[in-house]
């Protein structure tokens, strides 16, 4: 514990306390000064570029000649573009957290494709809430948001039709489905 600022107690004598505990605590914040290694526990602003972000998930898969075709964005995404948008269109309509606003310094904030892009992408990889920060310019606190609140509106939204205890002609339809798929894996 070399780094360890050294404690000594000023005396105890009722004359010099008022004296000797202000010296003592201007030596412990000399002496804290001299061991700042310059690392502080503050958050730092990062200024992350949420146009460019927005402009680049645009040219990739939402133009109308985009950098990768609907196999990639399905490969991708694993859902179609279509269900994508439409998830994003419901979401957006039900959350007001989704809905494109300002920030606090009065700068644009994420649009709703920007952030349900960045739920599903840790949904579908299993990627890490840090990785967004390249290609969405998303810190990871604010990717870890996405998916909270995606979480939380698409269960609100979706559970009374997909998130039920399935009946039994539901139970059919699976096992009908099933008996297909080995047939078909069998030939």
């Amino acid at each position: 514990m070399a780094n360890e600022i050294p404690l000594f107690f000023p005396p105890d004598s009722s004359e010099e306390s008022s004296g000797s505990s202000i010296l003592f605590f201007q030596n412990l914040i000399e002496e804290a000064e001299l061991q700042d290694t310059g690392t502080s526990n503050r958050r730092r602003y990062i200024k992350h570029q949420r146009e460019l972000g927005h402009e680049t998930l645009m040219a990739d898969y939402f133009v109308e000649d985009p950098k990768y075709n609907e196999d990639i964005f399905r490969h991708r995404f694993r859902i179609s573009k279509s269900l994508f948008l439409k998830i994003v269109s419901d979401v957006e309509a039900n959350d007001s957290w989704f809905q494109e606003g300002y920030d606090a310094r009065g700068r644009k904030g994420f649009t709703p494709l920007q952030k349900v892009t960045s739920a599903i992408k840790q949904f579908t990889t299993g990627s890490t809430p840090d990785e967004n920060d390249e290609y969405l310019h998303m810190a990871e606190r604010t990717s870890r948001e996405c998916l909270e609140c995606f979480c939380d509106t698409v269960c609100k939204i979706y559970a009374p039709e997909f998130l039920h205890r399935p009946t039994s002609h539901d139970m059919t339809l699976l096992y009908e489905a099933h008996e297909e798929n080995i047939t078909f894996q069998l030939f």
